[in-house]
């Protein structure tokens, strides 16, 4: 299923080479808690692809569910299927492959091959996702009793009721069958390949230089941990997997290059990194090209690094910025905290817009050559961009010319014109996921196309048929 989906990259299969907490679950009063671990991924064993910093790594997560939590889940459905078994799904109706790969990409890529129900379950569908009203509507009809029947039906026609639902419980498809107990052994496999997700990977900036970690890549991974008030934990599910990885556990990826957030190809280019948070992990792997820039002799542009984080418990590699500013790799930092105690709430842009900072960073901007590097959120990253073009007639010319690079974690609105083509974006898998919300799921027959399961390694093989529910 994940080679179907993602047949225009390459997959890499690897191992964990070592995984650092740089910051521990720091618990607030509330019970959330928030990590941040430094991964580093073997990639010996995987032919050792070339890649710059910059560059983003897509990590395919597996689900945050213990072997018998997903025995259980599989055992409620209606198929008799068992997590040693494999399936065959086919596809009979009328809708051409481009239909189905856009309207229900789960069955997409399970379609015409033999897929481990493990590995369905374990890695491919979005066990963590909110079922939709649309499949609230479906499972209703498989309710055996009025109580489920009605709140499934109640939830699937009204948005507030369904959003209150989703507050209180999450309505994770791994919960289905605790939260509708008369679902259990009523639903088939089909209906979860028509209504489920897949389980996207997850892309991440490369937080490392090649040439200087040799056959290694490192990333910078924060999880936040949280309650909806009652006693159950919900976190990231690729976070969660990558933050709680082991030394030797497995890990399937694929990297993927954006040049447009290199390094500049001339070292004495004056370059600003403005970043807060994980947004410091390409700047990580910029500082090390600029260190081995250093040691081939080259010279190095002046560089200045404003670091944006919650309080200096919570800052990341102080001891390597340290080391950089010592050696001349950076020539200014400066750490921003918007909850250090005892002190006055600052922010990025509150560094940017002080007199210290705008007469030092002036005259970079006015430089033909300066290069501006931003990571973090896009509101940051408006909020950023802005205070730069206040402060300098150059940096329009700046970003017409390319020699902005902006790699953010989320969609921006604005009713302005777009970026300069170079200036690079980097959009969390939320957007994806936002886009197949907004897709009409009656495009293509509803439940009266016809979906086959074959249950593969049974004494008879069970055939299962949409158009039978």
């Amino acid at each position: 299923g994940l080679a179907r989906l993602n047949s225009n990259h390459s997959c890499l299969n690897s191992v964990i080479l070592a995984r650092k907490d740089v910051i521990g679950d720091n618990d607030n009063d509330d019970g959330a808690s928030r990590r941040t671990s430094l991964i580093k991924i073997d990639l010996s064993s995987c032919g050792s692809p070339p890649y710059q910093p910059g560059d983003h790594v897509r990590v395919f997560p597996k689900n945050g569910v213990s072997e018998a939590e997903l025995a259980k889940f599989v055992a409620n459905l209606s198929d008799g299927l068992d997590l040693k078994e494999h399936v065959h799904i086919e596809y009979t109706g009328d809708a051409k492959e481009q239909e189905i790969a856009v309207t229900y990409p789960l069955l997409y890529s399970c379609l015409d091959g033999l897929i481990s129900v493990r590995e369905l379950f374990a890695r491919l569908v979005a066990l963590d996702d909110s079922l939709s009203m649309q499949a609230c509507e479906d499972l209703a009809s498989h309710a055996s009793t009025v109580k489920d029947r009605t709140l499934l039906l109640g939830i699937s026609k009204d948005e507030q009721e369904y959003e209150s639902m989703i507050s209180l419980c999450g309505l994770k498809w791994k919960d289905a069958f605790a939260t509708f107990p008369s679902l259990c052994g009523r639903v088939p496999l089909a209906l979860l390949l028509l209504h489920m997700k897949v389980n996207h990977p997850r892309s991440y900036s490369i937080a490392s230089c090649k040439e200087q970690v040799g056959t290694e890549l490192h990333l910078v991974v924060g999880r936040y941990t949280y309650s909806r008030g009652g006693s159950k934990l919900e976190s990231g599910v690729c976070s969660s997997f990558l933050t709680g990885i082991n030394v030797g556990d497995a890990v399937t990826f694929q990297i993927e290059s954006a040049p447009s957030f290199h390094h500049p190809l001339d070292s004495s280019c004056p370059v600003i990194f403005v970043c807060t948070g994980t947004g410091f992990a390409p700047m990580r792997g910029l500082l090390q090209k600029r260190d081995y820039l250093l040691s081939r002799g080259e010279k190095l542009g002046k560089s200045f690094l404003i670091f944006g984080s919650r309080s200096s418990e919570e800052g990341l590699f102080h001891d390597e910025i340290s080391d950089y500013s010592n050696r001349g790799i950076l020539n200014v930092v400066s750490h921003v905290y918007s909850r250090e105690p005892g002190k006055r709430k600052q922010y990025v842009t509150d560094e940017l817009n002080s007199f210290e900072t705008r007469e030092a960073l002036q005259p970079m901007l006015s430089d033909s050559k300066c290069h501006v590097f931003i990571c973090g959120s896009a509101n940051m990253a408006e909020s950023a961009k802005q205070s730069l073009r206040d402060m300098s007639p150059f940096f329009d010319p700046l970003v017409d010319e390319g020699r902005l690079h902006c790699d953010v974690f989320g969609a921006v609105s604005s009713s302005s014109k777009p970026p300069a083509a170079r200036v690079s974006y980097s959009l969390g898998s939320g957007a994806i996921d936002s886009f197949l919300d907004e897709l009409d799921f009656s495009s293509i027959g509803g439940k009266s196309g016809n979906i086959f399961a074959s249950c593969i390694a049974r004494p008879s093989p069970t055939l299962m048929s949409l158009s039978d529910f």
